[in-house]
């Protein structure tokens, strides 16, 4: 068994350095890689891996307020961006 893990770079106009603090407007979106990831998407080209996405928020679409902590510490096999911890999360 081979596990293989990456990281990837943020935009340079990315709010989150490690174990930084931001407030996003962002999208919930279903990623259908390696068996699925819910992400959370601030841009087409911008996505955050949350390590806590409460279950009443996992609806593909959904417009959501966050409140993240960026954790370098995590990594996922999903790759589509940062791994964050969600502090508190609301509909927008």
């Amino acid at each position: 068994f081979t596990l293989a893990l990456g990281c990837t770079a943020s935009a340079p106009t990315d709010p989150l350095t490690w174990r930084s603090r931001a407030v996003v407007d962002a999208t919930v979106r279903f990623e259908n890689l390696e068996g699925g990831c819910w992400t959370l998407e601030v841009t087409k080209t911008s996505h955050y891996l949350p390590l806590n996405l409460p279950d009443q928020f996992r609806h593909d679409g959904l417009n959501v307020r966050a409140d993240l902590i960026r954790r370098d510490d995590y990594a996922s096999i999903c790759m589509v961006g940062p791994v964050v911890e969600i502090v508190s999360i609301q509909p927008r």
